[in-house]
């Protein structure tokens, strides 16, 4: 279970919720700020989430920009479609860095992206996301299709929640990627351990 952690403030109620929800069993954490934070909590957000993540055992990416991984001295990076390719991302963070890479469907993506360096890939959304509302949901073959092409791990992301997780754990997927349902979530800790046990109890069924 990926927990991409979208910015609250003061930036320690993000470090209480993370420290929650890795309590609760998620085992990744990527920090994705498209632009909520100033430079400055940025900054704290991030040295933050990595000693957090370190004390877990679990390794600490951040969305979209390699070089601000670098500087974080995070684990890694995700990319995206307008992001630097996962090549340019480990050039600027070495071959010791998790380079995941979103994917949206086209069959030459998966192939790409193991080319490029990629160490896992995503793809969604599969259900209506709060994080990204305008992006179109995807029927579930095209998941299957995705999960069946790709030699990488593949993560479901997009919507992702306690009612879902079995679902997409019988499609086959490595993960899950969750935002809203644990970041919004009133008890994240609660809210983590209900997604990771209905993806488990699913996946081993």
């Amino acid at each position: 279970m990926y927990l991409v952690a979208s910015p609250q403030k003061p930036v320690s109620r993000l470090m209480e919720t993370v420290t929650a929800a890795l309590e609760g069993g998620v085992s990744m954490v990527q920090l994705r700020d498209k632009g909520v934070y100033s430079p400055e909590e940025k900054a704290e957000a991030g040295r933050g989430l990595r000693q957090i993540s370190r004390h877990f055992g679990v390794p600490f990416l951040v969305n979209d920009d390699p070089p601000l991984a670098r500087r974080m001295d995070a684990d890694g990076v995700h990319v995206g479609r307008d992001d630097p390719s996962p090549r340019t991302a480990r050039a600027v963070l070495g071959p010791q860095a998790i380079i995941g890479v979103t994917v949206y469907g086209k069959p030459s993506e998966e192939s790409a992206a193991t080319e490029a360096g990629a160490d896992y890939i995503a793809a969604g959304p599969f259900f209506p996301s709060p994080t990204k509302p305008e992006e179109p949901v995807l029927p579930m073959h095209i998941l299957d299709a995705v999960v069946r092409r790709s030699p990488l791990p593949v993560f479901a992301i997009g919507g992702v929640n306690a009612s879902n997780a079995a679902l997409l754990a019988r499609h086959r997927v490595a993960g899950v990627a969750v935002v809203s349902a644990i970041m919004e979530a009133p008890d994240p800790r609660h809210a983590a351990e209900t997604i990771r046990r209905a993806f488990s109890a699913a996946s081993s069924a």
